[in-house]
């Protein structure tokens, strides 16, 4: 899941230009003053007939116009002597006629070349206008789940304007929503390139930040790394550390845009780990855990698994605890603080949080044997025994296989397994959405069917619930 991913870009607005009018005018826009018609009268006739075709409401004659303007430019061509740009340019309104994006393109960009700071301002401001109506058709086809359609409209917008990230940004998300990864990663970083303009800083932080994250996947994707070594004749390992390599250069491309961007910090810190770069690692997680107060409980329990996983148990714990300061519910966290502190032999703590982790996940043998481990490192072996007895004698367990909460709801896929050789008669569990406090934020009850015994089908049953309300970051469960 990307923290940042965009779903898609609302419409946007065109931005108004004045373009010249009157016959034999001097300048086609107010910036480009360079521009003369005047000084030959094929591209003042041209001229005046592209202004007619726009100006005119019936098909035929908008044909004739531009049918006539365009002998015009090719006699103006062959003869020569002509100034260039105003040829150009001429070209260029043809082509913004026909819709044809990539000879109005090739045009627009032979005045650019000698264009000076205001014209290049109006030939941006014509191409954006061109962009905003083919732009918002693609947004809408995105809306109406048409994405091939929607990718049509993208990549023509993209042809005509490119100073803005919003096209690419689309087509990333339709490619990574194809699991198409590749693609996605090409368009993401095309919209984190596309402008300068601080305006759109925060979108081509976005767009960098998603590609180094599926670059940062693709190196975890066993199969694929395996694939692509397997094509090239090389060693996994070589095929793992580049995509690592480009991952790690695209996460320091976003923090030197944004410093302070946590959740960029622990991936970095976590590509570091990978390739075997602890201590500049730990460097990065001292850095960022200086600064956690502005962190999701979500990141700052990654990063404890990453210290976790380079030895860094002191690390591991603070960033894991300061998690669950903010999500005190979250079963994963729970069960990741207890497996440190037995790792960092923390025996009191250790036991703390595996009492926690029980009263929220109690129908679990995985949570059972953390507590009944907990226990025997702390000496008490009648509480160790009545743990171990506890989970033999569990007549059903219960685990949650994904949990994704959002901004305004949280799905939950669950499954329900008899451990018993005898059948499970149905009944009724309750789930608890909570919120960062550990409040109820909603409830949702599935009636489970009769469960075969164990090791028949039939001996476990899956199900996915849905809840809607604000916060919702962990959950709890109940039998009825």
């Amino acid at each position: 899941m990307f923290a940042r991913s965009l779903t898609f870009i609302a419409p946007v607005a065109a931005l108004a230009i004045s373009v010249g009018s009157a016959v034999g005018q001097q300048a086609a826009t107010p910036g480009c003053r360079h521009l003369d018609y005047r000084g030959n009268f094929r591209l003042n006739g041209a001229q005046q007939h592209i202004v007619q075709a726009k100006a005119t409401k019936y098909d035929d004659d908008r044909r004739a116009r531009i049918a006539d303007a365009t002998r015009l430019l090719n006699e103006a061509a062959q003869a020569g002597g002509v100034d260039q740009p105003t040829l150009w340019y001429l070209f260029g309104q043809l082509y913004l006629l026909t819709k044809d994006m990539v000879g109005a393109d090739s045009a627009l960009t032979k005045v650019e070349a000698s264009a000076d700071a205001g014209c290049k301002l109006e030939l941006q401001r014509l191409r954006r206008n061109e962009w905003v109506p083919i732009q918002n058709a693609g947004v809408e086809q995105m809306n109406a789940s048409n994405m091939d359609s929607a990718l049509v409209m993208f990549r023509k917008a993209s042809v005509i304007y490119r100073a803005e990230p919003y096209a690419f940004l689309n087509m990333a998300t339709i490619f990574v929503n194809r699991d198409q990864d590749d693609s996605a990663v090409v368009y993401y970083r095309l919209a984190a390139r596309a402008s300068q303009d601080h305006r759109f800083d925060d979108a081509r932080e976005t767009a960098l930040f998603n590609a180094a994250r599926l670059v940062h996947r693709a190196a975890l994707d066993t199969a694929s790394v395996r694939a692509e070594a397997q094509r090239r004749g090389v060693a996994d390992s070589a095929v793992k550390n580049a995509r690592l390599r480009q991952a790690e250069a695209a996460y320091r491309e976003v923090l030197e845009m944004h410093p302070r961007d946590l959740p960029a910090q622990a991936s970095l810190a976590g590509v570091l780990i990978a390739l075997h770069r602890d201590s500049e690692a730990r460097t990065v997680y001292d850095s960022m855990l200086a600064h956690a107060d502005s962190m999701d409980a979500f990141d700052l329990i990654d990063a404890g698994t990453a210290l976790f996983r380079s030895s860094r148990y002191d690390l591991a714990a603070r960033a894991t605890e300061m998690g669950l300061a903010k999500n005190h519910c979250f079963r994963d966290g729970l069960y990741n603080l207890a497996n440190i502190y037995l790792a960092a032999r923390d025996t009191v703590k250790f036991l703390e949080v595996s009492r926690r982790l029980v009263a929220q996940d109690s129908m679990n043998r995985a949570s059972l044997q953390i507590l009944a481990r907990a226990w025997q490192d702390n000496g008490a072996k009648d509480s160790t025994l009545r743990v171990l007895l506890r989970t033999d004698s569990l007549p059903w367990e219960m685990s949650v296989i994904r949990f994704e909460p959002g901004d305004t709801s949280a799905s939950l896929h669950g499954m329900v397994t008899n451990l018993r050789p005898q059948p499970q008669k149905a009944f009724s569990l309750t789930v608890q959405f909570l919120n960062g406090a550990c409040d109820v934020v909603a409830s949702q009850s599935v009636d489970l069917p009769d469960l075969n015994p164990n090791g028949n089908p039939g001996q476990a049953y899956d199900f996915t619930l849905s809840a809607n309300g604000r916060g919702i970051v962990a959950w709890k469960y109940k039998t009825n």
